[in-house]
């Protein structure tokens, strides 16, 4: 009888039975013909591969021993959570002098302001029982200020003064922008950290610019229609670019789930514009104009939150550390509630309750993630990385880039 093992996706915990003598060599990709996700192959140190010096008893009396991707055989699968211990009295409390100090010192106090408040939330963000850590200086991300806060004047005179230095500041910027998002998410992930390793994110600079630049010319040549792609191909890039000490994330989606999150769009909307249009023709009246309007509206509102939330589900569930797979489960009911609610409670209080409308959408958001796997995250191993500065997360946040999951 021939030796075999049981090789297992880390995703669908799919098993095959594979002989020894045609398993691949360690740390080759393998593909699961199930859930079809990739992940690196580690077989038990109890077994021969090809290439090694010698096989194994246990393989050689025909045993059927269990391989882990991670190498950690027999590990029992679970599930670690995320969850937030903060509240909006202690967030208030940071948030209110801030506002105050920013106001006494013209914007200066910006940067020690963002450090507190990253602090606070990154403190009290807790996965499996573990708090993370945020370790940006504040001094560098002054500096970083003060540049973003240079262009953004210079990009501002300019508009007024002459259009043609503005259209050239503009496409300058748009020239460094795949450049920008690459520093920006370093000096993120490396001054963010869990159990005292930090994250850190590889500088592809190439696939930024074709992922972050050229697909987005193309926008305007194919009506959009491209927009579901190079949303999968930016969140693919910001994934597997990223990592918690030396594992990788990986990114297992593909473009056709991201095209089906906007299908419903694409026979939403021409219905409601031709209902609205129709209205107005029909009977062109204050009411008849006034209430297609506003059902328009709250259309356009219901089915951005269901993209945001179906695509924010889709990027943290299609994602993977090592033998780890995030899961996430926001609902669109859920959040429509909780920010119409938040928009009238803060509304009301002139501002002062604005904390405690961020605190409640964070402990939602946190509530659904979840990450299952086996064994723990203590066998991930630090790397050891020079610091970056912060200038181009600054003139990011300034310019409105989302880079989040």
């Amino acid at each position: 009888m021939s030796a075999v093992i049981f090789l297992t996706c880390p995703v669908c915990h799919f098993s095959k039975q594979v002989e020894v003598a045609v398993i691949p060599r360690p740390g080759t990709t393998v593909t699961c013909p199930v859930c079809k996700s990739l992940f690196p192959f580690q077989p038990d140190e109890s077994v021969a591969v090809p290439g090694g010096d010698e096989v194994a008893p246990a393989a050689a009396a025909g045993a059927a021993p269990q391989a882990s991707p991670l190498g950690l055989p027999g590990a029992r699968r679970r599930t670690a959570r995320f969850e937030f211990t903060g509240n909006a009295r202690e967030y208030f409390g940071i948030w209110i002098v801030n506002t105050l100090l920013r106001i006494v010192t013209l914007g200066f106090y910006s940067p020690w302001a963002k450090i507190r408040k990253r602090r606070y939330f990154y403190g009290n963000t807790l996965l499996d029982g573990v708090p993370f850590d945020f370790l940006g200086d504040p001094w560098a991300i002054l500096k970083g200020w003060l540049v973003a806060g240079l262009f953004f004047t210079l990009y501002s005179f300019a508009s007024r003064v002459s259009p043609m230095v503005s259209a050239l500041l503009m496409i300058f910027f748009m020239g460094v922008c795949p450049w920008v998002v690459v520093r920006s998410r370093i000096f993120n992930m490396r001054n963010s950290s869990h159990r005292n390793i930090r994250f850190g994110f590889n500088p592809d600079y190439r696939e930024a610019y074709r992922v972050f630049l050229w697909w987005q010319l193309l926008l305007p040549l194919t009506m959009g229609v491209l927009v579901p792609y190079i949303y999968y191909r930016q969140r693919r890039f910001l994934v597997e670019n990223s990592r918690y000490g030396t594992t990788p994330f990986r990114f297992h989606a593909t473009p056709g789930q991201y095209f089906r999150i906007f299908l419903p769009l694409v026979v939403l909307f021409p219905l409601a514009l031709a209902a609205l249009v129709a209205a107005i023709m029909l009977k062109p009246s204050a009411l008849t104009m006034a209430l297609p309007a506003a059902l328009f509206f709250v259309i356009y509102i219901c089915a951005a939150l269901y993209v945001r939330t179906a695509l924010t589900n889709l990027t943290w569930s299609s994602t993977s550390l090592g033998d780890h797979r995030f899961t996430s489960t926001l609902r669109t009911r859920d959040l429509l509630w909780i920010y119409f609610s938040n928009a009238v409670v803060v509304a009301c209080s002139l501002g002062l309750l604005a904390p405690w409308a961020t605190v409640r959408l964070l402990r939602y958001r946190l509530e659904r993630l979840s990450a299952a796997g086996a064994g723990s995250f203590d066998a991930i191993f630090a790397s050891h990385e020079t610091q970056v500065g912060a200038a181009p997360e600054e003139l990011g946040d300034m310019l409105g880039f989302d880079l989040g999951l």
